[in-house]
């Protein structure tokens, strides 16, 4: 017999197919792996956005809300310097001198030391204003004024400053006041003869008479009184208040604000139904006329007499 057949070749086939199913497994090892890396890196990505995002949310809220949170800040600390403000000033107005210095600064306190001193007949806050720095303020507060030549105490307003020491509100006062002016700030009367020298009245305007006679006047019969002035200043003043004696009383003129060197009147109805004065008496009518710039004041006033009722008939 023969030799055998060779038998068929196989094995080069097998080694192929592993090689074949190896490279399959190996790409898709590599392709998953790929996928997975790819798919962490995206997770990633996500996770950079969002943070990003949430960044951005909050730079954008605080942005929003920063401005809010400075009104709030200069909202509180108004209304810490107003209640500084009035428990000075009420302890002012008890006449607690003591209790004053707890609301100045340090080097206010001789300062107020030395002030001549009287309680003050009352007070009202017109007005705060708070420096950008938030550590000093100007406070403008309405005390009323009594002196001899005012028929009744008129509001006079002050203007203060005010300072943030150790998270609280002191008021400063100048460490040489002018006695004519800071007087004013302790002393509701003023105790020198010559008040019209005082700042507190008007440099400005030169009036050729502060006093008006309107002589006898008729009920019923309404008279006019005229004052004539002229701005002697460099400036152009504004009559900004008036303050009339009475009902009586009434502005005509319109006119409020004068150039330098400008010459006018002021007219002023008197109407002596309502002046409550029986027949036969005299009477006197103060007009304060309040000025800007600086806040002074004109005293004028008007006088006459009530004429007399007719005689009653001679009994028969």
């Amino acid at each position: 017999m023969g030799p055998n057949p060779a038998p068929p070749r196989a094995h080069g086939k097998q080694v192929g197919l592993v090689s074949v199913s190896r490279g399959l497994q190996y790409t898709s090892a590599w392709m998953l792996s790929h996928t997975k890396f790819t798919m962490l890196k995206m997770s990633v990505l996500k996770k950079r956005v969002k943070c990003c995002l949430l960044a951005a949310s909050l730079l954008c809220a605080c942005c929003l809300l920063a401005p809010c949170a400075l009104v709030m800040a200069s909202s509180s600390s108004e209304e810490a310097l107003r209640a500084r403000v009035e428990q000075c000033y009420s302890a002012l107005q008890q006449g607690d001198w003591h209790k004053v210095e707890k609301y100045l600064t340090k080097g206010s306190r001789e300062v107020f030391r030395n002030q001549t001193k009287k309680p003050l007949l009352g007070y009202r806050i017109q007005s705060i204003k708070l420096e950008p720095d938030g550590r000093t303020a100007s406070v403008v507060v309405l005390v009323p004024l009594v002196a001899a030549m005012m028929p009744k105490p008129m509001p006079v307003p002050q203007t203060t400053l005010w300072r943030l020491v150790n998270h609280a509100w002191s008021m400063e006062l100048l460490p040489t006041p002018d006695p004519s002016a800071q007087q004013w700030l302790f002393d509701t009367a003023p105790r020198t003869p010559h008040a019209h020298s005082s700042p507190l009245f008007s440099q400005d305007l030169k009036f050729e008479s502060t006093w008006f006679s309107l002589g006898i006047v008729e009920e019923g019969k309404i008279q006019v009184a005229r004052f004539t002035f002229t701005n002697v200043s460099t400036h152009p003043v504004t009559l900004s208040e008036f303050q009339l004696g009475g009902d009586c009383l009434r502005l005509k003129t319109e006119q409020k604000e004068y150039q330098p060197g400008q010459t006018a009147t002021l007219e002023f109805e008197f109407d002596p139904s309502r002046l409550g004065v029986a027949a036969g008496e005299t009477f006197t009518q103060d007009i304060m006329i309040k000025t800007e710039p600086g806040g002074a004041y004109v005293k004028l006033t008007i006088g006459g007499g009530v004429a007399a009722g007719p005689a009653p008939p001679a009994k028969p």
